[in-house]
């Protein structure tokens, strides 16, 4: 993820907050843990002879006897460590370097007599790794650096996610991220991403990246312990908020590159009325919107019904009873219900047989808690995004889908008595008339505001809409992408003149008013939902992620791929 930080506590800007690009979906960085979790034993042959070894606060730490028969520091270059499981894999470290956090050398770039960046004791490795029918190659596949984190990867059955719980007697590898230019880093994990902005799994003294140090008392008065349990809490609340892992059980919901930006609860800018500000402030933040609060489980200290990412769910077995995920995100702003694709989640378990019109499910939006609130539920950070992904909506006009729209034109959503993502369609912007309902919540596109560099290295297909008047001066709409055999590649080519459409643009616009945004020309990862269009026999269309049911051909290929609501 892209992240921006640096609110002062006086809620004034202190600093430009950074901005770097980097991917927010992987928790390690590296294939062999990412598509596998692994724990590395915390054994070594030869062991260190001298005095103890240990693991902690991010490095391997021993002693050796020297020549002279005194002890000397271990920095363990040449040893090779052995994973639980197989097939066996062994990890060796070939050099070894303190580690100061990229995010503070670089945000201090310039400056003529910048702070030491402090990271304890801290140690960043090379490392190869192997099995007994593979080579020896590099951990990090942009060969930079990893981190050595005290954690070790439970799974308490086999239908349960995985959790990381803290220990010292195994450890998991995290690639750091690679530095490209000023403050832009790309690759590395988010394991390692939490640690560099200040909330590692042990105790530390450094300022975090919002400027604090974890020390006194939160915003709302709670203590704060400085204990490694406390540092556990931050550190694994941060992976949930990192990845957009809203529900807590290990699924990201984001793409790579996307900016946010955040606060903990030892600082976080309030409203008159004590909730958490809906937009920041700041040149370099002043679009980044509330977009989550994220909360660990075990910290709720009220007698309320747990958060959607709190209630426990039962085990693999009768014996394993009810498990609880830890840690997620206690509530969602509207903004982000709005293109929320939520169908079966944690938000809403019925997400998958009714639709939401149907259903009575109306939790509070995070607007609707002060700040106070949200930390008795348990919440450590408080997320803000720039929302490069907006609501796809299908509407029909007296509920008939020979007049239906697919689209991103609508009001954002209201308290309403059922479903938090029902809104309404912006008829101004449509140019139709009134009597056009929600009939589906398709998914969310990547929107207008996503930079050209982003959209090419993702390859992005733009959506269009397209409008023909019939004969009783009904407006009818299509939603479509330029077809692949398009000579000019204009955004007027996804729209079939010969069948009477055009490009939906008002007097006075252009072409991007008529864009809804962008869908992925591949199934891969969250952008995992094929998006369609559908015709029937009279050259009506509807674009969907479901059938809209007899009579209606699919044409097929799909027009892309989106984080749908099936």
């Amino acid at each position: 993820m892209c992240l921006s930080a640096g609110l002062s506590a006086t809620g004034a800007l202190a600093d430009e907050p950074p901005a770097q690009s980097g991917q927010g979906t992987k928790l390690h960085g590296a294939a062999v843990f990412d598509e596998n979790h692994v724990n590395v034993l915390f054994t070594t042959s030869p062991r260190a002879s001298c005095m103890s070894t240990g693991l902690s606060q991010g490095g391997l730490v021993g002693s050796k006897r020297t020549g002279s028969g005194l002890c000397g520091p271990l920095n363990y270059v040449g040893y090779e460590f052995t994973a639980e499981g197989t097939p066996e894999r062994k990890f060796r470290i070939v050099s070894a370097a303190p580690h100061a956090s990229i995010y503070e050398t670089c945000r201090n770039i310039g400056l003529p007599n910048p702070p030491p960046p402090v990271m304890g004791t801290t140690w960043e490795y090379e490392v190869t790794w192997s099995t007994p029918l593979t080579q020896p190659q590099p951990l990090c596949p942009a060969n930079n650096v990893a981190l050595a984190v005290p954690l070790r990867w439970v799974q308490d059955s086999v239908l349960q996610p995985w959790r990381l719980v803290y220990t010292t007697d195994s450890f998991t590898f995290a690639c750091v991220p690679k530095h490209v230019s000023a403050c832009e880093f790309e690759d590395g994990g988010v394991i390692a991403k939490c640690v560099d902005w200040g909330y590692p799994p042990w105790h530390s003294t450094a300022r975090t990246l919002t400027g604090q140090v974890l020390s006194g008392t939160t915003v709302a008065g709670y203590p704060l312990t400085g204990t490694n349990t406390e540092a556990v809490s931050f550190h694994q609340t941060c992976l949930r908020m990192a990845t957009a892992d809203y529900c807590g059980v290990g699924h990201s919901n984001t793409v790579d590159d996307t900016p946010i930006a955040f606060h903990d609860t030892k600082y976080a800018p309030l409203t008159s009325a004590g909730g958490v500000i809906p937009q920041l402030s700041g040149a370099a933040v002043q679009d980044h919107y509330f977009e989550a609060a994220w909360v660990d489980c075990t910290q709720d200290k009220t007698d309320s019904n747990p958060a959607p990412a709190c209630r426990p769910t039962l085990g693999g077995s009768p014996n394993n009873g009810l498990i609880p995920p830890r840690y997620g995100a206690l509530c969602l702003s509207k903004r982000r219900w709005a293109s929320f694709p939520l169908a079966g989640s944690c938000f809403d378990p019925q997400g998958l047989t009714l639709e939401p019109s149907n259903r009575d499910f109306a939790p509070k939006f995070c607007e609707d808690y002060t700040e106070e609130e949200l930390e008795a539920r348990g919440a450590r950070f408080f997320s803000f995004s720039r929302f490069l992904d907006t609501g796809l909506y299908q509407f029909r006009h007296d509920a008939s889908p020979d007049r239906a729209v697919t689209t991103t034109a609508y009001f954002p959503p209201q308290q309403l008595p059922k479903h938090p993502n029902l809104v309404a369609p912006n008829t101004a912007v449509l140019g139709a008339s009134s009597g056009y309902a929600m009939f589906r919540f398709e998914g969310a596109l990547l929107s207008k505001k996503i930079a050209p560099a982003l959209r090419a290295k993702l390859g992005l297909k733009g959506l269009y809409r397209c409008a023909r008047v019939d004969s009783s001066g009904q407006k009818h709409f299509l939603t479509t992408t330029i077809p692949d055999g398009s000579t000019t590649g204009d955004p007027s080519d996804a729209c079939p003149a010969t069948l009477g459409w055009w490009l939906d643009v008002p007097a006075q616009g252009t072409a991007l008013d008529a864009l809804e945004g962008y869908v992925s020309p591949v199934d891969a990862g969250v952008t995992g939902t094929p998006l369609s269009l559908w015709q029937d026999d009279d050259n009506h269309f509807i674009t969907t992620t479901t059938s809209p049911g007899i009579g209606w051909t699919e044409l097929q290929p799909p027009l892309g791929y989106i984080p749908g609501n099936p």
